[in-house]
């Protein structure tokens, strides 16, 4: 099965789900099929008439089945002229329907005799209804407890989304489309659009599919789709850390998308606005009218934090999803200027320049440093890339919604399994203790590295569970260290980022043969530890932590909360 995986592979979407050597390997598929009315594509007829299109969709169906994992999931992309029939045809094949997704774009087609299009509908099946995937954590929403009762007994995660009509945007004053709600609001690909491919005219929004890759299949699972088209559903895929696998009928289609997959890299940021409110508007007036929307309202971005932050800190209500989204809300609701982004910024200042008058009582966020080891690594080298992209600090990072969405990409692609509030706050964490250990090395004498060792991947399950420094670079090129790394368990460490080299070579864009260095000696104290990480960061300069621990830190000492 391996040769055909990472791969986008020409030839008839039937024929090649029939020729799939095992069945069952898929935890994803996309399919976004021809909608049979006489689309000109490049080698496909899209006129056939009722009954040979849904027979020729039964039989893509059926292999669809076939190539899914027992708790898999199937989404259906479909217009209105076959979606009641393909969703009765996917029934019979063997699926259950989990949800009926309405996906509103603009720049839809404008119609003279019947109502514009701006929809397209986003059909969710499933094979098994009490064993499939769905990753609830990635899209949970405030529950009414803790957006109206303000009641502390409230699960602090949320709730799961409803199933909910809401107005178009331009019908309420903070927007009306949210992404917890079952009809979407993404901009369709225009013609001018950054993403656009320019040579298939079906193209996909990537923020779309990566809602639907990150809900639908695990980190590092398998995404499938029997109508690759323009590639994006493989190269977004390929963006989130899965294993992904096409099929596209047009050998011209094959050759440019899997240009455009070649590109792509583990971590890279998906195209568009994660948040679609904040597209800029296509008129010169809507230019200046965003261009008048200057900083927020300080009263009102102070009352929109009282009322989101549940008593917790201005820290936690910029990383933890649940209590930004009640906070961005908030703002909304009071028809302040700017956007999400310049919301949070605004609240950061307010907080750095003392004019937030915060509770001595705050509530704390109780996450230790031994409770985030597990991701302490996948959220430092989430951070630097995020800093070599041009974003100037922590607050930035997470203040940004689309910056923080690649953010959470990058580090969950390394350390799948954890909260996005884990590896946000474990970000927090790393800029809090970076200040901490540049005062000890300004303070006291130099750590003494001492003696090290060189390990590979064959001996780490022979190594302690205890606390170590160590270092991972290239056979190739040993005195050039990527990453240095303190951890309280040394073991699970090593083997976890020996799980995710793939990662972690595609965001280095570098392949080879990795190794790992070792210092000083195990259960040393976490001041040693950390002292000779400091030094040997400042030393070698690796290419993935988060800054020189010796260096100057720009931002502001504050201790998290």
């Amino acid at each position: 099965m391996s040769k055909w995986l990472n791969q986008l592979h020409q030839g008839d979407s039937i024929q090649l789900l029939q020729s799939l050597p095992e069945s069952e390997h898929a935890d994803l598929v996309f399919a976004d099929p021809p909608y049979n009315i006489g689309f000109s594509y490049d080698v496909y007829d899209d006129r056939k008439s009722d009954d040979e299109y849904l027979n020729w969709s039964r039989a893509w169906m059926k292999g669809v089945h076939r190539a899914l994992k027992p708790d898999g999931s199937f989404w259906l992309a479909i217009g209105d002229e076959y979606v009641a029939e393909l969703k009765q045809v996917a029934c019979e094949v063997g699926f259950q329907l989990r949800s009926w997704v309405i996906w509103y774009y603009t720049f839809g087609v404008n119609c003279k005799a019947n109502f514009s299009r701006s929809h397209t509908h986003l059909l969710y099946f499933i094979k098994d209804s009490k064993k499939f995937t769905f990753n609830h954590q990635e899209i949970r929403v405030p529950s009414a407890r803790q957006l109206v009762y303000r009641d502390a007994r409230a699960e602090h995660s949320g709730r799961l989304p409803d199933n909910t009509w809401i107005l178009r945007p331009q019908d309420t004053r903070n927007g009306g489309f949210l992404a917890d709600h079952d009809t979407w609001f993404f901009p369709r690909v225009a013609g001018t659009f950054k993403e656009r491919a320019g040579f298939h005219g079906c193209q996909m929004p990537e923020q779309l599919l990566g809602r639907i890759i990150r809900c639908s299949s695990p980190a590092g699972g398998v995404v499938l789709d029997p109508f690759a088209g323009s590639g994006s559903t493989l190269l977004v895929a390929k963006k989130l850390g899965r294993s992904y696998l096409g099929f596209e009928l047009s050998a011209e289609y094959v050759r440019l998308a899997s240009d455009r997959i070649h590109q792509a890299r583990v971590g890279d940021p998906l195209e568009g606005p994660a948040d679609p409110l904040s597209s800029a508007p296509a008129t010169q007036a809507g230019r200046s009218q965003f261009k008048k929307e200057s900083q927020p309202d300080p009263q009102g971005l102070a009352a929109a934090f009282e009322e989101a932050s549940d008593g917790y800190s201005v820290d936690r209500l910029i990383a933890d999803p649940v209590l930004n989204a009640k906070f961005i809300d908030a703002c909304g609701a009071r028809g302040l200027a700017g956007r999400p982004r310049d919301w949070n910024l605004g609240i950061v200042g307010l907080r750095k320049s003392g004019e937030l008058q915060l509770e001595t009582s705050a509530k704390r966020t109780d996450m230790s440093w031994d409770q985030l080891d597990p991701l302490l690594f996948a959220s430092e080298i989430a951070l630097r890339k995020m800093l070599d992209a041009g974003y100037l600090s922590v607050d930035e990072v997470l203040s940004d919604p689309t910056a923080a969405a690649r953010f959470d990409d990058i580090a969950r692609s390394l350390a799948p399994g954890h909260r996005t509030l884990q590896y946000r706050w474990a970000a927090l964490r790393l800029r809090k203790d970076a200040r901490l250990w540049q005062r000890a090395a300004e303070g006291g004498q130099p750590p003494t590295v001492g003696a090290f060792r060189e390990l590979s991947a064959s001996q780490i399950a022979r190594e302690p569970d205890q606390p170590c420094v160590y270092e991972i670079f290239r056979e190739e090129a040993p005195e050039f260290p990527v990453y240095v790394g303190d951890t309280i368990n040394l073991r699970s460490r090593l083997a976890a980022m020996e799980q995710r080299l793939t990662a972690l070579e595609a965001i280095l864009k570098t392949p080879g043969t990795w190794r790992y260095r070792l210092f000083g000696e195990h259960n040393a104290s976490a001041t040693d530890r950390r002292g000779v990480q400091s030094l040997r960061i400042g030393q070698t300069h690796p290419a993935l932590n988060f800054l020189d621990l010796g260096a100057a830190v720009a931002e502001e000492p504050a201790a998290i909360q």
